[in-house]
């Protein structure tokens, strides 16, 4: 007779989701190290109790569910901005300025003054920012201010002096620096250009990366994420901080598990060096599976790339941030290595082209075992939609971005920026996951403030905050709760490989698990984005009681 295996740990009471097409009427989730050893029924639970066994009991209103991923966030720029201000309710240029001045009052010791999230599509007056307006507030300190795409910077003269930028310096590859009548920088910096300054502003040491991280950790676990994919690459900034990472790992000190994106452009043996020291640095939950780059801007910025003319500047389409053709031949060498590529694409021209370039690699190499991925995908030309599924190429989308956290659809640039034809086909998931592809959830953090619940929110409703448009922008797009779940967890895990070890609740797979107070299966829609996490366990282990 088989021995009685006798769990560490048993989840009853709840409801539970195990994945999709999997039983939706199981009683308790058994957990033994960082194992899931059983799923099932009433009647089997007392196989696995023992005297030392911990019975989390829980209310049938609760909902237990696999361990949400993030498949897209920035994690040293989501823990600055927990430790720095956030400027996103701002209503104008100058309440920004104020805003900061008064942060800045708060880390008198430290040299630079950082903040993230400011918007002027949600200003009335939506002119560039100025170095003056923060001038007259903070003269003495360098200010390195993130827009809300993360894909612009304000800064201020002292910032501009430190860095070494004046009227005769040149703008970069793919990037801008403002100017302003009189040929001087304004002290606004497009795409490529804030890495200008940025290289100094972001320069961390140890220390603080290690607080950066545990930042944004301790929110995630609160949310019920038990994994996430960092986008290191940043507009040619490199924000690994690999060394950091190999050591929290050695010392047990990460809380979730990291998947980290390395510069595309990184040589190939250099990456495969990097990966392999990852795997052998410590408990696994440091991994290094893919590599990215940034095809384009966004949209709002001028900054996409589109197949026709953005509707309110004739002759301009955007452009790439990088040579299209150094693109293709990258991705083959990675797609030969069965290096998984993650191709940032908000216009429907980036999306063709990231297309186009995974498509070269496998008619190339044949298919291998990388799985790729394009991000946003904010606009796709129709054609384009069904290339997803026969390529077996992910989609990374992340729901918040539909409102842009622009409080009314009134005040969204999109469609007069793209036009009702294009607009049809902005953030297409449903149309995207009928047609094969599998979609992975995230956030984008700190774009947004990372709350998983929320971004299922948006990804059913489709609207704005004040409502607007009634009926959700193309509400034919709209996704269930379960299949939001579904990209949230399943989705991701595959994104990286990893669905027979994580994303679903089944025997043999790691104990990555959420506990959330309600059923968001069967809520209202308003009720979801109020959810709270009563437990949140990783690698078998609770990290999180709420």
């Amino acid at each position: 007779m088989r021995d009685k295996i006798i769990a560490d740990m048993i989840l009853e009471g709840a409801s539970i989701f195990c994945g999709e097409k999997l039983p939706k009427d199981y009683d308790f989730v058994a957990v033994k190290g960082n194992r899931i050893i059983a799923t099932g029924y009433e009647a089997q639970k007392a196989n696995y109790i023992g005297e030392d066994t911990r019975v989390l009991k829980l209310d049938k209103e609760n909902l237990i569910v696999p361990g949400l991923h993030d498949n897209h966030i920035h994690l040293i720029q989501a823990g600055m901005l927990d430790k720095y201000a956030d400027l996103s309710t701002a209503p104008s240029q100058e309440e920004a300025a104020k805003t900061i001045a008064e942060f800045a009052k708060t880390i008198p010791d430290e040299t630079w003054v950082m903040g993230f999230g400011w918007s002027r599509m949600s200003w009335e007056d939506k002119s560039l920012p100025t170095k003056e307006s923060l001038d007259r507030y903070i003269a003495d300190r360098p200010v390195f201010l993130l827009d809300s795409e993360l894909h612009g910077a304000w800064v201020n003269t002292k910032a501009l002096e430190i860095c070494g930028i004046d009227e005769n310096t040149q703008d970069p590859p793919f990037g801008e620096i403002a100017k302003d009548d009189q040929g001087k920088p304004s002290g606004y910096l497009y795409e490529t250009a804030l890495c200008l300054v940025g290289e100094k502003a972001l320069d961390f040491d140890d220390r603080l990366v290690e607080d950066l991280i545990d930042r944004y950790s301790r929110n995630a676990i609160k949310w019920g994420i038990t994994s996430i994919s960092d986008m290191t690459p940043y507009l040619g900034l490199d924000l690994a901080y690999e060394e950091t990472y190999y050591r929290m790992d050695r010392e047990g000190k990460l809380k979730i598990r990291i998947n980290a994106a390395r510069n595309l452009f990184e040589d190939i043996d250099k990456f495969n060096a990097v990966r392999a020291k990852a795997e052998a640095s410590g408990t696994g939950m440091y991994r290094v599976p893919y590599m990215k780059q940034f095809v384009d801007g966004v949209i709002a910025n001028y900054t996409a790339l589109l197949l026709d003319d953005y509707c309110d500047r004739p002759g301009d389409k955007g452009s790439s941030l990088l040579d299209l053709d150094k693109l293709k031949e990258a991705v083959e060498i990675a797609h030969e290595n069965n290096v998984s590529v993650r191709l940032h694409g908000c216009g429907e021209g980036a999306v063709q082209a990231a297309l186009d370039a995974y498509e070269h690699a496998i008619l190339k190499a044949g298919r291998t075992e990388a799985r790729h991925q394009i991000e946003h995908i904010e606009s796709i030309d129709p054609s384009d939609i069904v290339r997803f599924g026969a390529m077996d190429v992910i989609a990374s989308v992340q729901p918040e971005h539909i409102i842009s956290g622009i409080p009314s659809f009134a005040d969204n640039c999109y469609p007069e920026l793209l036009g009702e034809e294009r607009c049809r086909y902005t953030w297409p998931f449903k149309t995207l996951r009928e047609s094969g592809a599998v979609l992975a959830g995230g956030s984008d953090a700190p774009v947004v403030e990372g709350d998983p619940f929320y971004g299922i929110y948006c990804g059913m409703v489709r609207e704005h905050p004040d409502g607007t448009p009634e009926g959700g922008w193309n509400p034919q797009e709209k996704l269930t709760a379960e299949e939001l779940l579904v990209s949230y967890t399943y989705g991701a895990a595959y994104a990286e490989r990893r669905e027979r070890e994580l994303g679903t609740l089944e025997i043999g797979k790691l104990a990555d698990i959420a506990v959330l107070d309600r059923n968001i299966l069967a809520a209202d829609p308003e009720s979801i984005k109020e959810t709270k996490v009563l437990y949140t366990i990783v690698d078998g282990k609770i990290v999180y009681e709420g």
